[in-house]
């Protein structure tokens, strides 16, 4: 009985390609498209599609975008603030205008109405146009917005890391159904090579040439052959539950899936990748951005020590009714302007300056202690991708001669049981030890592909691609 170990192709889906001159494919409307069930779905394809439909990509990009809206909405607070405003007022109640640096940080507060003043009770009803313009806040809002701005790359670095963390997943699932398609074929290939021998053995037996003991064992391997098929046939059809589930599709149909080989290929030094992967791993680099963001707001709050410098302006008219004071008749209209400027100045705020430069201290430390250790974490998973790697690497010629030995063992076994020099059972040992070296070949063939898919990972290689 041979089984010949299917040989796979397609490597180069999983490797990603020289920074010189490697130019990233386009991505089409066809390479997104939800593919039909049985149709061909290459790894490419499948990366493709779920960067296009994950939810976790579109909850990632919604975060970036609201980041933007954040930054833009403190970049307006350095521009003039225009706004029309209408007040009335009965009584000794007044209408007065408030000052530009209330009007940034509040909004919507154009003319107001003031304390009520010892004089005659009028009513009157003022409306107009409102300029205000922070003139300065000595960095206050210049480091906000920079903090803003560098919040707004961390959320750019977040989308790459949950990039990178669904491509890593669409790998493994996509592998993983190859593995088990590879198990499910060698249970069948199995299954046909007991069912071939025992139809031999029953064609001796009936002949008395072989007795029934032998005939019976060997249906009894061929209904445990059987039994397993049926469960790696249930574990393809999961595996593509999963893979669908990794693409973010709410489907389980199943697909052609490419063949994808496991070529040993020499590693670089590991010191080379662990420096590659603390340079362009998204992780860090956000680990970066929120440095920077703690530290432009601890410029900030810093910056409220100074105060700031306001300035406003005004047009309008008042209209006058019931009027008691002298030199205004009723219902007489008077026109309004003025310009002005406010300097606050804080000279005891309770400690709460103090104490809100200490918590973005505070917070720039955690920020940095993070990074140290996110730098920590990386290197640790380079190392392990790395070395797990190489074992597998050298493991592969290994298990191949295994495989070699352990079929020449079936076929002489089944020469001697065919002489009469052996017995039924070590033929059953033989096909048995033959199956457990080939699924261990595949097994290791998966794994050192799925190695070289978190080696990319680690190193932050595969997502530069997409």
């Amino acid at each position: 009985m041979g089984v010949l170990i299917i040989v796979l192709v397609g490597l180069w889906t999983l490797v990603p390609p020289s920074s010189s001159g490697a130019e990233t494919p386009q991505r089409t409307q066809e390479d997104t498209a939800t593919p039909a069930a049985g149709s061909l779905l290459t790894l490419e394809r499948a990366i493709r599609i779920a960067l296009t439909t994950h939810p976790l990509i579109d909850r990632a990009q919604h975060a970036k975008a609201v980041a933007r809206a954040i930054t833009k909405q403190s970049k307006g607070e350095r521009y003039p603030w225009l706004e029309a405003s209408v007040a009335g007022s009965s009584g000794s109640l007044r209408v007065v205008s408030a000052d530009g640096r209330t009007i940034h940080d509040q909004g919507a507060h154009g003319f107001d109405l003031g304390g009520a003043l010892p004089k005659h009770n009028q009513n009157m009803l003022t409306g107009g146009l409102l300029l205000n313009q922070l003139i300065s806040d000595f960095g206050y809002t210049a480091h906000r917005i920079l903090a803003n701005e560098a919040n707004e790359e961390f959320s750019d670095k977040q989308l790459m890391t949950h990039k990178a963390q669904v491509i890593l997943n669409v790998q493994r699932a996509y592998l993983t159904t190859l593995l088990r398609q590879r198990q499910m074929e060698l249970a069948l290939s199995t299954l046909r090579a007991r069912q071939a021998f025992r139809d031999r053995v029953s064609s001796l037996y009936r002949n008395q040439l072989k007795s029934k003991i032998d005939l019976d064992l060997l249906q009894v391997e061929v209904s445990n052959a059987e039994f397993d098929l049926l469960g790696r046939t249930n574990d393809v059809k999961q595996e593509f539950a999963a893979l669908n589930n990794a693409m973010g599709l709410s489907i389980s149909q199943p697909y052609q899936l490419e063949r994808i080989s496991a070529v040993i290929r020499v590693l670089p030094t590991l010191q080379s990748l662990v420096v590659k992967g603390l340079e362009v791993r998204p992780e860090i680099r956000g680990a970066r951005d929120k440095v920077q963001t703690s530290d432009e707001y601890l410029k900030a709050v810093k910056a409220l020590h100074y105060g700031s410098l306001s300035g406003v302006g005004v047009i309008g008219a008042s209209k006058y009714f019931d009027v008691h004071d002298s030199g205004l008749q009723d219902g007489e209209v008077e026109p309004i302007w003025g310009v002005g400027g406010t300097l606050r100045f804080p000279l005891f705020s309770g400690f709460k300056v103090q104490n809100q430069i200490a918590e973005a201290a505070h917070h720039k430390g955690e920020d940095e202690q993070d990074l140290q250790q996110t730098m920590n974490e990386i290197a640790v998973q380079i190392a392990r991708a790395y070395l797990t790697q190489n074992s597998n690497g050298q493991q592969m010629p290994v298990e191949e001669e295994r495989v070699a030995v352990a079929r020449e063992a079936l076929s002489l076994a089944q020469e001697r049981y065919k002489n009469g020099l052996a017995p039924i059972v070590e033929v059953v040992q033989s096909t048995a030890l033959l199956f457990q070296a080939e699924s261990r070949l595949a097994e290791l063939q998966y794994i050192y592909v799925l190695g070289e898919a978190a080696l990319g990972y680690a190193t932050g290689q595969t997502y530069q691609r997409y």
